[in-house]
């Protein structure tokens, strides 16, 4: 990811990379910090956001309860916006899903498939239980329950993620197919553009998308 996300920030003359570790002193300008890095990271990259005051954007996925609770103490002191899917297209997939059962009085069984590349060491990835957490808001009535999930790991796939309802009458799929790890790191930039002018408090890719004060 910190590959893809440099790439497309040199297209963007408003934008300068640094590796933060390389930041000394930190400079006069508006910075914010972008970590898709691995969970053990990110206790010392949150002090020195903390220290430095700068806003973070966190898009490492596989986090603990500890690491959440190093999230919600340092929200107290900056500005961060953590996401385990700076996609818009996963966000317009739950928006479809949502209208969907809005117009239907019918249940459904629901399987969750989600598949990456042979690298990605959680699993199931962060999306997936993000997809799982939002289908679980809706009533038995629409989605039976239990919700099967299966995570797939193969090739170089960039993230595929696939709900299937279905019932005795019909079933319907609703996909999103990432053919690029670009469509992350624009996310992720946007995010962290929209992030600095942010108070402190913790925020997700929701409110970077819907622009909530």
């Amino acid at each position: 990811m910190g590959q893809a996300i440099c790439e497309l920030a040199i297209l963007d003359s408003d934008i300068t990379v640094k590796n933060f570790k390389e930041l000394h002193p930190i400079p006069n300008m508006e910075s914010v910090v972008i970590d898709f890095s691995s969970p053990k990271s990110l206790s010392s990259i949150l002090d020195f956001c903390i220290l430095n005051k700068l806003p973070i954007v966190i898009g490492t996925t596989g986090l603990s309860l500890e690491d959440d609770n190093l999230i919600k103490e340092a929200k107290k002191l900056i500005p961060v916006l953590a996401a385990s899917n700076m996609s818009v297209g996963i966000s317009n997939l739950k928006k479809s899903i949502d209208s969907f059962l809005q117009s239907t009085e019918f249940q459904y069984q629901c399987a969750l498939t989600e598949i990456h590349h042979i690298k990605k060491v959680d699993s199931p990835s962060g999306t997936a239980l993000d997809i799982l957490e939002y289908l679980e808001q809706f009533p038995e009535s629409r989605i039976q329950r239990p919700i099967s999930v299966e995570s797939l790991r193969l090739g170089e796939v960039s993230g595929i993620h696939r709900i299937a309802l279905k019932n005795n009458n019909e079933t319907i799929y609703f996909q999103h197919i990432a053919n690029s790890r670009s469509i992350f790191a624009s996310g992720a930039l946007g995010a962290a553009k929209w992030l600095i002018s942010k108070p402190p408090g913790l925020y997700n890719f929701a409110d970077f998308l819907g622009k909530k004060l």
